[in-house]
């Protein structure tokens, strides 16, 4: 698989829950702060400048903030599934992995997540929920993670090979 660095410029292709969606800049020079929305299958940036850095700041904390609101219901519908109780849900910006657990019991994400399709996403929740009773990697662990979701080595698969953090 090819991977290329993330662009910010119209036109560019930038990944949402698994879909493709096309950069839109819109300038209108009265904003004071850039926004962002998606609109059909664009990805659309209403801001008073142009400047690549300030575009990906801006598509950045739209992705950050979409993470903040995806993952933790996504959490909440596997959560009875897991049968665990949780600490607190935080989003994060990683280099190294997808989520992380705490012994206090805290479930952490990279929210690339939000680029990733959303099966993908819900196979890192459940991982981290799994641990919350197994904190290894031991048959018992996959067999909790399998009892959930059948298919999760097939998302694993997609994780691994798809190399988002690095472009991201």
């Amino acid at each position: 698989m090819r991977i290329e660095k993330a662009t910010y410029e119209n036109g560019a292709v930038l990944p949402y829950l698994g879909r493709s969606f096309t950069l839109e800049i819109r300038c209108y020079p009265s904003y004071r702060k850039p926004g962002v929305m998606a609109e059909g299958d664009k990805l659309v940036v209403l801001t008073a400048r142009t400047e690549n850095a300030l575009v990906e700041r801006a598509v950045r904390e739209w992705y950050i903030s979409r993470a903040a609101a995806v993952i933790p219901e996504r959490v909440r519908v596997y959560q009875d599934q897991a049968k665990e109780r949780i600490g607190r849900i935080c989003i994060k910006d990683v280099r190294s992995r997808w989520g992380s657990c705490s012994s206090k019991r805290n479930l952490n994400f990279n929210w690339r997540l939000i680029l990733a399709p959303m099966e993908v996403l819900d196979y890192v929740v459940v991982h981290e929920l799994c641990h919350l009773k197994e904190m290894n990697h031991s048959r018992d662990f996959w067999a909790l993670v399998e009892g959930i979701l059948p298919d999760y080595e097939k998302r694993r698969k997609w994780l691994r090979d798809c190399r988002l953090i690095e472009r991201f």
